[in-house]
């Protein structure tokens, strides 16, 4: 089965990707997907926003010594959670030769095989995690707040990317940015989401990703804004729809 592996990643923090993580993760499964979640986040908040208790099987065991743990969260869909050990892990691999290398080879074991789509949330740093999971996906999402010096530091998390494809992963490839927690009456929201769409084109998804309380609701309940039954027509729940659909015609599967 050909695997998709999706990061998440932008190395300013508060701009969504675990949201934007769980949330496309659930309606893809919903449209019959086999997906994995991995928590490649020491704060854990992709686990935490999915389940109510955590055995403490997850990435860091699987890395260290390959116990792989998959938590089912509802039909095709599963995780594997993260916590804060992995910021010791990180420190740990520091210095190996195959320190970026470990999600990867990771990924090489029979039980991946099973998932059509595979999303890695990550933390808000270019940190060894980060790279990681840069050096195990072959498409990159990067959400975007439009925000002050949003820009600014995307273009070191491009700096990175460039030197992972070139030393890493040649696989790697900029599947398109996610504007997050947008706002449309504010003048300078629109300013700066057009300096945004100036700099990546065709690159930036069609559909933007208001700002929402429903999607706090939704990880309250554990659940995805496109699965509430009290939101039948919500703009939050449109909206994960229509980027949820142009992410697989993105990926070329279609919707």
């Amino acid at each position: 089965m050909k695997k998709d592996v999706i990061i998440f990643s932008n190395q300013k923090g508060g701009v969504g990707k675990t949201t934007l993580t769980r949330e496309l993760g659930i309606y893809l499964a919903g449209r019959g997907r086999m997906v994995l979640l991995i928590d490649c986040d020491p704060q854990g908040n992709l686990t935490r926003g999915l389940t109510e208790e955590d055995d403490g099987l997850g990435l860091y065991e699987a890395i260290e010594g390959g116990a792989l743990s998959f938590k089912n969260i509802k039909e095709n869909l599963d995780l594997l959670s993260g916590d804060m050990r992995l910021s010791s892990l990180g420190k740990s691999l520091i210095g190996e030769i195959d320190a970026y290398l470990k999600l990867k080879e990771l990924m090489y074991c029979e039980h991946f095989n099973k998932y059509e789509l595979i999303l890695l949330d990550t933390p808000p740093s270019l940190g060894v995690l980060t790279i990681n999971a840069l050096t195990a996906a072959n498409y990159l999402v990067i959400p975007m707040r439009p925000a002050l010096y949003t820009l600014q530091g995307t273009n070191d998390l491009m700096a990175a990317v460039a030197k992972v494809r070139k030393t890493l992963n040649p696989e790697l490839n900029l599947l398109g940015v996610i504007i997050n927690g947008y706002e449309s009456i504010p003048v300078i929201t629109q300013e700066l989401t057009k300096e945004i769409e100036q700099s990546f084109k065709e690159k930036v998804f069609k559909t933007h990703l208001s700002k929402s309380i429903k999607l706090e609701e939704a990880i309250a309940e554990r659940q995805g804004v496109t699965e509430l039954k009290k939101l039948d027509k919500s703009r939050a729940k449109e909206e994960v729809g229509r980027i949820g659909a142009e992410l697989l015609v993105r990926l070329g599967g279609g919707q």
